[in-house]
């Protein structure tokens, strides 16, 4: 459920503990969440406390600071005229915090948006999510500036976190959008869920060498579930995918059901996909694939590497199992 205006407003009419206790029924928390803190970077006063939408702060760092790990306190992001941009790399490392976008809940480019400061450098992540066990819904982080050393958008390190609406948009720029480009990167973290977030975007063409979300290079990313995502990417090369592993990215299972994966074919970036999915053969780990549909791929896993399972269909020829075909009546 996303958090919309009238339930900030409720929240903000509302004493201390039934406030708590709605947040906790909106985020899925039993018995309620901790402290609550408002995040405005259109109205909000870095002075103020924090503690309800007419006194919100204004930058990110304040708000963060705010909270207490291993208390399920909560960062609310008011959504409205103006973006918030990191002016460093930043790592979310307090577990049991969350943090929730509200606005409208649409599936891409949420209007609760996070940016990359147009003359920071070498942010390869921008942002690391290093906590374990929080919650992250309805926001929009997008890195897109003139900057070839900051090439992934957001690295997750933690474990058993929840993510839901929220679009991980990298690769954004041309600079960007070359070998090590990458949206989403999971560097050993583990039993983490999406669910209906788009990775990728599609509004800068990209080279060879950039994915919407890589694994690796650690060997537990492991049982990790992506449910009704869609990975967006705009080749301009043959070498761009929609996700790839190191040789030791993936351990155990990494499981997507009915996940979407477009290659938008526009001019200026044309090329269908020569693998969907880039696995080296020594992989011990699995990628499976329930009800999922492509779109502009030549093949699924070209090294044949055995490690990419689905349900889409047996494969009599060419390795197009799942991708999408023109249907008539």
């Amino acid at each position: 459920m996303a958090l919309t205006e009238l339930q900030v407003t409720q929240l903000n009419n509302m004493n201390v503990a039934a406030q708590r206790a709605q947040l906790g029924t909106i985020l899925g928390i039993l018995g309620g969440v901790g402290n609550v803190y408002y995040l405005d970077p259109t109205n909000g006063l870095d002075t103020n406390t924090g503690t309800a939408p007419g006194s919100a702060v204004k930058t990110f760092l304040v708000a963060e600071a705010l909270l207490t790990a291993n208390q399920n306190d909560v960062l609310v992001y008011m959504a409205g005229t103006s973006s918030f941009n990191l002016a460093a790399a930043f790592d979310w490392d307090k577990s049991y915090t969350h943090f929730v976008g509200a606005c409208a809940p649409t599936r891409i480019e949420q209007r609760a948006r996070i940016f990359q400061l147009s003359t920071l450098t070498g942010a390869s992540p921008l942002l690391t999510i290093s906590a374990s066990s929080s919650i992250f819904k309805d926001f929009y982080i997008f890195q897109g500036v003139n900057d070839a050393t900051s090439l992934i958008n957001v690295r997750v390190t933690g474990s058993r976190n929840y993510f839901e609406n929220v679009h991980f948009a990298g690769a954004g720029h041309t600079a960007q959008a070359v070998d090590g480009g990458a949206s989403l990167n999971i560097n050993g973290g583990a039993a983490n869920t999406f669910y209906k977030c788009t990775i990728g975007t599609d509004t800068a063409v990209a080279a060879t060498g950039v994915s919407a979300l890589t694994f690796g290079p650690a060997i537990d990313a492991a049982h990790n579930y992506f449910d009704h995502c869609t990975f967006r990417v705009w080749a301009n090369s043959t070498g761009v995918n929609f996700v790839e592993t190191t040789i030791t990215g993936i351990n155990f299972d990494n499981t997507f059901e009915d996940c979407i994966f477009i290659n938008r074919k526009a001019a200026g970036g044309v090329q269908a996909l020569a693998s969907a999915f880039v696995i080296p053969g020594s992989t011990t780990g699995y990628l499976l694939l329930k009800d999922c549909m492509f779109r502009n791929a030549t093949t699924l896993d070209l090294n044949k590497t055995g490690c990419l399972l689905g349900n889409m269909n047996a494969v009599t020829g060419a390795d197009l199992s799942g991708v999408a075909v023109a249907l008539h009546a």
